[in-house]
């Protein structure tokens, strides 16, 4: 297989005319005339057969490795695991981690998950400068949109999990959240509730850069729809307890406590909609009857309550599919775009049928 080969040069031809032939950069010739496997059999072929064409001759390449090197893997980063107090992050990323990690199996792809959380821009750029894998995939990005910003201009190949705003030059993949926050509130409102709660924990950064946080944005879904159904919107229905997983029970008790009057709810997770759910029945409110619930996610666990959680669903395979192939992409010399997935309403007891 011509994969297994590499090239030396003979001649006039250069790496520079064998990417002008291909319509890759030089970059990339470079990486598949030395075997690299991060590239797409598609490219290498085309490549290959162009160097063949321009006077390129055959020499056999060294025996690889049975581990490939770093440069040769995919890095995954999940610096928002921490803000969410688990060991590594909680039920969704972990859904989306195993959708990335079926999109690489496909693809005969490594990856390697580091133990590296970059905190803010100075952290992430010695990590971005110090690392040799051959491209980066960040589950978060909100503290991070300037510097990878910077880096993706420097043609550093990365993609992150999350929101697209104006002036982006890095590829983002996310789930269309204003329209999932919409669509929870308006279902609820459908079924005669108006006194409908929002919770969900909203990171500092928010407050200053409230484009790139998913909560906020669920939010103004759950503020249009209530717009659009002439519902009054209601501060004090806006709860932002401290992220975590209690915050769900949290958010309950301080509704109750200061005596806010409210008949559903609609929790940016599932896990907080879940901890929303056993603190009413610990206050003796019962779940649709009293107050209904919409969770965001579609964890398995939502469909293992009691009553089963009605939900927000994001498709985590597809979500790891674009991550990869977009950053394969990338990797490969081409610019690659940002996608919104859409996201579905899945309809359970929790909110009656």
């Amino acid at each position: 297989m011509q994969s297994t080969m590499a090239r030396v040069k003979r001649g006039g031809p250069t790496l520079g005319g064998i990417a002008a032939e291909t319509g890759v950069s030089v970059a990339t010739v470079s990486r598949v005339l030395t075997g690299h496997s991060a590239i797409s059999e598609e490219t290498r072929e085309r490549v290959l057969r162009t160097a063949d064409r321009l006077g390129y001759v055959h020499v056999p390449q060294k025996i690889r490795r049975a581990v490939p090197s770093l440069s040769e893997q995919i890095c995954l980063v999940v610096p928002v695991a921490t803000a969410h107090g688990s060991q590594l992050a909680n039920p969704f990323e972990l859904a989306l981690i195993g959708g990335i990690g079926t999109a690489l199996r496909e693809r005969r792809r490594d990856a390697s998950i580091v133990w590296q959380t970059p905190c803010d821009d100075a952290t992430l750029a010695r990590f971005l400068d110090r690392n040799a894998y051959a491209g980066t995939i960040f589950l978060g990005q909100s503290q991070f949109h300037d510097t990878l910003n910077r880096y993706a201009d420097l043609g550093k190949p990365l993609v992150a999990w999350g929101v697209e705003v104006a002036g982006q030059s890095y590829c983002s993949i996310g789930s269309d959240n204003h329209e999932g926050g919409f669509q929870a509130t308006a279902h609820l409102l459908r079924k005669g509730r108006r006194r409908i709660a929002f919770i969900g924990a909203m990171p500092p950064i928010a407050a200053a850069r409230t484009p790139f946080s998913q909560i906020a944005i669920r939010l103004g879904g759950y503020r249009a729809a209530l717009a659009a159904h002439d519902v009054p919107f209601d501060p004090t229905l806006v709860q932002t307890p401290t992220a975590g997983r209690f915050e769900g029970a949290e958010a309950v008790d301080n509704l109750l406590e200061h005596g806010i009057a409210f008949d559903a709810i609609v929790a940016a997770s599932d896990l907080v909609a879940l901890g929303a759910v056993q603190a009413l029945r610990q206050r003796g409110l019962r779940v649709p009857e009293d107050v209904a619930v919409i969770g965001y996610d579609d964890i398995d666990a939502a469909a293992l309550s009691t009553p089963g959680l009605t939900t927000i669903r994001q498709d985590v395979i597809k979500a790891g599919n674009l991550l990869v192939s977009r950053l394969l992409r990338i990797i490969d010399g081409h610019r690659a775009r940002s996608e919104r997935l859409p996201t579905d309403l899945v309809i359970r007891g929790s909110c009656g049928r």
